[in-house]
Order: structure tokens, then C-alpha cells, then sequence
């Protein structure tokens, strides 16, 4: 039987006025508690060691997912030839967004080997973990230009799909949005089991669907099909 326990797959680093961070998890879980347990310990370590390089103090968006990615591969070199030899598979992916001050926000995806893409005006959001079922909705609606609130609802109808097609895939979500230049946490929230908003998205959703699928136009079977030959 599957041992499948409800763990928060967000962490969230706050310097408010300086930097907000989010790391968000997929894949197995120690492989993510080893990583973001060497994360904690350097910012432990530098109240005593002031000058060692840790997760705040990074100049960059793209020097943070860097600095992960080297977290990453520590525990790749620990760990993959023991998890291998017993079948399984190294299997992290991060995604690692948020804002420092002075510059623009960026969302980046961590890959198992520690090297990371960034999202963009072309490709404006990033998944991780179980998104097959959720991405075509995100692919006809999600914009770069959409508001934050579209974004919002875009993603939890994304969800919504998922746990509709993977009973493995369930609440809690955790959700955290960011204004651009806010650099502190102001709206977060998490969906429980049968929450409210939860359903509510999901019913009207359904529903929707139905109805604009009623509003479509009939298929025209009056046409000869190519291929098919009629009776003499």
C-alpha cells in the first residue's frame, strides 16, 4: 500500500522591504527536506558566521535559484546511487519565485540536476509534480497580461482538472500572491478539504462547460465523408 501523507509543498522567506521568496516542491519528499535543510542551516549558521552565503543574501533572482540548485547536488551526490540501487529515481523539482528590491519578479523551475529555466513573456508560468491534466487550461487561459486575481482562478481551475483525473492529487493548496514591488507577504491562504471557494470554483466550472458545450454548434453529417463510399 502506498504510505501518501498531506505535506505543505510552499516555503516562504520574508525580509520585508529587502525580498519575499517562495519555494515551491514536487517529488520525494526527503529529497526536499534534505535540500531545504541544508537551505536553513547556512541562514542558521550565519548569525555566527556573518560572511557566509546563504538564501537572503543572494544579489539576484537568478544567483538564489543558483544558489539552490548547489543544495541540489549535495544532496544528488549524497543520495542517487543508494536511491537508484533500490529503484528509485531522484526525483526533486523546485520552483523558486519571488522579488528583491530594486529589481523585477522572476519564477524559475529547479530540475533534479540543479539547473533551472525561468518563466516569460512566451512561456508565462511553470509547473511541476502531476500537471498534465491541469496544463491545457493554463495553455488557452493563462496570459502574461492577465490581472493577479485571473492568474489566481486560472490555477485553481488548473488543480481542479488534476484532482478530477488523479485521486492522488488533493487539497490541501496552499496559496500565496504576490504584488509586484510589495516585497512582503499580504495574501496567503490555503484550501482545505470541501473549503467554500474551493467548491465553488469547481461547481461553476463544471458547469460552465456543460453550458458551453450546449451552445455549440452541431457536428454537419449532411457532407460525404472522404473515404467512405456509398451504396449503389
Amino acid at each position: 500500500m502506498d504510505n501518501i501523507t498531506n505535506r505543505t509543498k510552499m516555503r516562504i522567506y520574508e525580509k520585508p522591504g529587502d525580498r519575499v521568496l517562495s519555494i515551491m516542491s514536487s517529488g520525494n519528499l526527503s529529497l526536499t527536506q534534505a535540500t531545504m535543510a541544508l537551505i536553513d542551516d547556512d541562514l542558521h549558521l550565519n548569525e555566527s558566521h556573518p560572511s557566509r552565503k546563504h538564501l537572503l543574501n543572494c544579489e539576484t533572482l537568478y544567483e538564489t535559484v543558483r544558489y539552490i540548485g548547489t543544495k541540489v547536488r549535495i544532496v544528488e551526490a549524497r543520495d542517487r546511487a543508494a536511491l537508484e540501487a533500490d529503484g528509485f529515481d531522484f526525483n526533486i523539482n523546485l520552483i523558486v519565485g519571488g522579488q528583491i528590491a530594486g529589481l523585477a519578479p522572476e519564477v524559475h523551475s529547479i530540475y533534479p540536476q540543479g539547473n533551472s529555466i525561468h518563466a516569460s513573456r512566451d512561456c508565462p508560468y511553470l509547473q511541476i509534480g502531476e500537471s498534465k491534466y491541469g496544463k491545457p487550461i493554463l495553455d488557452r487561459g493563462f496570459s502574461y497580461d492577465g490581472t493577479l486575481m485571473d492568474a489566481l482562478k486560472f490555477g485553481i481551475i488548473s488543480m481542479d482538472a488534476t484532482m478530477k483525473s488523479n485521486v492522488a492529487v488533493g487539497p490541501p493548496i496552499d496559496i500565496l500572491c504576490y504584488k509586484t514591488d510589495s516585497l512582503q507577504v499580504k495574501m496567503r491562504t490555503r484550501l482545505e478539504q470541501n473549503d467554500p471557494y474551493l467548491t465553488e470554483i469547481s461547481q461553476k466550472w463544471q458547469e460552465g462547460i456543460v453550458r458551453l458545450v450546449r451552445q455549440m454548434p452541431v457536428a454537419d453529417f449532411s457532407k460525404t465523408a472522404l473515404g467512405f463510399a456509398t451504396a449503389a
